[in-house]
């Protein structure tokens, strides 16, 4: 049976696509602790609980769809780390880590 071409492109994305998500994955953050804790210290609001979730899932999604260099991953899990574990902020820190980056010309 013969392999076509187009077959072989789709094998070798899912592979790069697959290499690129378990990159990702090296760290998890618990969304309902963080916002939790982000809205008890504003004497317990659930819009904000709501609010701050909505964010943390939207984060979460458009950093699994991203190729993060393990130095600014490992940088970036230890600031969002350092917050309680919030995908909002490694999100921040990555965008803002990539972009000094890209400015120094790396």
């Amino acid at each position: 049976m013969k392999i076509t071409l187009s077959f072989k492109i789709f094998v070798s994305a899912v592979i790069l696509v697959c290499s690129v998500t378990t990159t990702v994955w090296s760290y998890s953050f618990d969304m309902k602790a963080y916002c939790r804790s982000v809205a008890d210290a504003v004497g317990g609001s659930y819009q904000i609980e709501q609010g701050c979730l909505t964010n943390e899932k939207t984060a979460k999604s458009n950093l699994q769809r991203m190729h993060i260099e393990r130095r600014i991953e490992n940088y970036c899990v230890g600031v969002a780390n350092a917050v309680g574990g919030s995908y909002q902020i490694m999100y921040g820190c990555v965008q803002n880590e990539m972009r000094a980056k890209k400015e120094m010309g790396n």
